[in-house]
């Protein structure tokens, strides 16, 4: 009698002990009975899928920013350093957090127990790379906006070197950041963390763009006063007035240039908040309200995959606003028929 009680209770503790080794994941799936494990292996095969495919996509959609910038020397401004560091960033998250994504998802599906180590590594490299590009989207922003409030400070203080030196401090500084809060802390901090710097990020780039639509209105008022100038000095001299014209031209396409550049950043900086909405959402469903269940691991894993589209989005937005990454990247192919440019 005591011997079968001793049985049963060490044959307890040992099914407890597996059980704690297992990630939340794992133990969601084995104990789910929402829907049967044969519909939740298709929607895993779909979601593995869509992944490894979105992966591709962003690396070669990458690819030719990051080659556009090395063949290009008119694209190596420091403004547009900026935009290359986003670029490494969604390459980064293309190439290594989808992959371990993709292959975290199939081994939750295999109902394997690796899936719990690579549910690891993809915290980490989620929170390195796609992290970090949220905040080039923020830096990208406040160096558009001092660019266009003060341009000659922006043009002393902001050159090449610099932009290098700071992304090579960045990087280091942000690994062992990543690495001791998922060492220190588990992954719940990181989902709180970025559930606040979505938050900061859309807050930081809404209040900058209406600072820059601010100093728009301006640039338009001054641009008006200085038509009205041109009409009185047209009646005193032809040459003041091609003068004064030249002038308004410069002006008003700066004003365009910059108000372009600030929609640009404002259709990224949408693209990532809207991203980042379902994550949020299935977090803050498992976190606070514990809801569990096969259904919820499948909408953890679709969630995911939205907040990752942005690597893909972003060289999109890239081609689709600014002309001379266009005309570069049909340059690579020898299209230059394609591109309109004149012998």
């Amino acid at each position: 009698m005591l011997n079968n009680n001793s049985s049963s209770k060490n044959l307890t503790e040992s099914e407890m002990s597996s059980e704690n080794q297992l990630c939340s994941l794992l133990i969601q799936v084995q104990k789910g009975n929402d829907i049967s494990y044969e519909e939740f292996r298709s929607v895993c095969a779909f979601i593995a899928f869509t992944n490894a495919l979105m992966a591709v996509i962003a690396i070669l959609g990458n690819s030719m920013i990051i080659s556009a910038f090395y063949r290009s020397e008119s694209l190596r401004t420091p403004s547009n350093l900026l935009l290359l560091g986003l670029s490494v960033c969604d390459f980064l998250v293309g190439s290594v957090t989808q992959p371990v994504f993709t292959t975290e998802v199939a081994l939750v599906a295999a109902n394997s127990d690796v899936a719990c180590r690579f549910k690891d590594f993809y915290v980490i490299f989620l929170f390195s790379f796609s992290f970090a590009s949220m905040l080039h989207v923020c830096l990208i922003s406040v160096e558009r906006t001092f660019a266009i409030i003060h341009p000659f400070k922006h043009h002393r203080f902001l050159n090449k070197n610099r932009v290098a030196t700071f992304f090579l401090a960045f990087w280091i500084c942000w690994t062992l950041l990543t690495v001791f809060t998922r060492r220190e802390h588990g992954g719940g901090i990181i989902g709180y963390s970025r559930m606040g710097f979505v938050i900061f990020s859309a807050v930081v780039v809404f209040f900058i763009n209406i600072r820059l639509w601010i100093e728009a209105r301006r640039h338009s008022k001054v641009i008006s006063r200085l038509l009205q100038h041109s009409l009185q000095m047209s009646l005193q001299s032809c040459s003041a007035s091609q003068e004064t014209e030249y002038a308004e031209t410069n002006i008003r396409r700066k004003s365009m240039r910059d108000a372009k550049a600030a929609k640009t950043v404002l259709l990224i900086i949408g693209f990532m908040v809207l991203c980042n909405l379902p994550l949020i959402a299935t977090f803050t469903a498992r976190k606070f309200y514990n809801v569990r269940g096969r259904v919820v691991t499948l909408l953890w894993f679709a969630s995911n995959t939205v907040v990752l589209m942005p690597a893909i989005l972003n060289p999109v937005v890239y081609f689709w606003r600014k002309k001379e990454f266009r005309v570069s990247v049909r340059r690579m192919f020898n299209l230059h028929n394609a591109v309109g440019v004149q012998p």
